[in-house]
């Protein structure tokens, strides 16, 4: 029986800009993305018919999950895979801009082409995964990456010096549509700048990169969500010069160029944020190394 296990690694953004809203009704954005090793674990066995099966409470266990969407798209295209049991071990958290369900789909559609040894290239991947959400293509490739049109164009850019992360997530949820349809892109003057951070990645300048971040929709989620505000300026105080939101938030995480600093952070913000994570970034090794098959035909 062939059997596959895939890491599925978060994401988070270093820079996110909005350039305007596109007659599609979509935003038109310029972001880099980043792996980090925050990660899932997704377990792929051939059954009798297709199921979920998973340990985190708020994901309800059908088909409307995008994991189980990514295993009928791929069952649509090639007729040669069979009906899949999809195992998920949640560790990124539900609906906290970190591309959770994103990163899932793409780990599903990654296994199985590895299982049905499909063939299918790094471009027919990220197409098929477009169809079925914007943060899919860069959960395909990575690590680093800029995303344009609505977030789906993905452009490799060089790996992100080293870096590391401390991520808070409230409690709450935000929505994303209503993060985007809440945003008055005209009325911002100032806006993050990604070729700053492009030209410190080509010149592997960590500092730089860091002062580079910026994130433009804090101005909306902010002011639906005036909490995360709260928990940025909170995390900040604590002693990390690099706040900043991921996504549309409302996940909130402070960054570093050095791994002793991030710990020491760590250990000081676990008793104010019992649910803090610690992450670092994701290399090109570990992104090969993210499918493992088992099992025989």
């Amino acid at each position: 029986m062939k059997q596959a296990k895939v890491t599925a690694y978060a994401k988070i953004n270093l820079v996110l800009d909005v350039l305007r809203k596109r007659e599609d009704g979509y935003h038109e954005v310029a972001m880099v993305m980043q792996a980090i090793d925050l990660a899932d674990t997704i377990h792929l066995q051939e059954a009798q018919r297709n199921w979920l099966h998973t340990d985190n409470k708020h994901i309800p266990p059908n088909m409307n999950n995008l994991a189980m969407k990514a295993v009928t798209l791929m069952q649509q295209h090639f007729p040669q895979v069979a009906p899949l049991q999809v195992t998920l071990q949640k560790k990124i958290p539900v609906a906290a801009g970190l591309a959770g369900g994103s990163t899932d789909c793409a780990g599903v559609m990654l296994g199985i082409n590895k299982m049905y040894n499909l063939g299918l290239g790094q471009d027919e991947l990220e197409r098929l995964g477009a169809e079925l959400g914007s943060d899919i293509p860069f959960c395909m490739g990575g690590p680093t990456a800029l995303a344009t049109g609505r977030g789906e164009k993905i452009e490799a850019l060089p790996h992100c010096p080293d870096l590391f992360f401390v991520l808070v997530k409230p409690s709450f949820g935000v929505s994303t549509p209503k993060v985007y349809g809440n945003l008055r892109v005209a009325e911002i003057k100032e806006h993050p700048d990604v070729n700053r951070c492009i030209h410190a990645l080509k010149a592997q300048n960590a500092e730089q990169v860091l002062t580079s971040m910026g994130n433009l929709l804090e101005h909306s989620t902010f002011e639906l969500q005036p909490d995360v505000k709260k928990l940025k300026d909170s995390m900040a105080a604590a002693g990390c010069n690099h706040v900043l939101m991921s996504g549309s938030g409302p996940t909130v995480f402070a960054a570093f160029a050095e791994e002793a600093q991030a710990q020491q952070y760590y250990q000081k913000i676990r008793n104010e944020y019992p649910g803090a994570m610690f992450a670092r970034t994701v290399n090109q090794k570990m992104l090969e190394e993210r499918v493992a098959l088992y099992g025989t035909d």
